[in-house]
């Protein structure tokens, strides 16, 4: 069974049993209204917080942003390497020693 198809369930059995709270609260004496309410609290937070993941979780879109890649890169374009690294963000950076090998 699939994530998908097994949430589904879920959800409709939660909602099966919210129902079953209500009819409980509306239809019978004292200790079914506490079981009822019990019942409508219990399974309807579940239903809550199930849904909103289920609606939540969605199919990521794929990245339509064209990436460069070493092909694109001129054949005839030098690459330079004059030994160092150019740090551009220090805002969390302690001392560090670097050796190129």
């Amino acid at each position: 069974m699939t994530q998908s198809n097994h949430t589904l369930i879920t959800l409709a059995k939660d909602a099966l049993f919210v129902l079953l709270g209500c009819f409980l609260i509306v239809r019978t004496p004292f200790l079914g209204k506490i079981l009822g309410a019990l019942a409508v609290i219990w399974y309807g937070r579940d239903l809550w917080y199930r849904g909103k993941a289920w609606l939540g979780t969605k199919e990521p879109k794929r990245d339509t942003v064209e990436r460069p890649n070493e092909a694109a890169r001129d054949a005839d374009a030098p690459i330079i390497d004059d030994g160092k690294i150019q740090v551009t963000d220090l805002s969390g950076a302690k001392e560090v020693e670097f050796e190129k090998e």
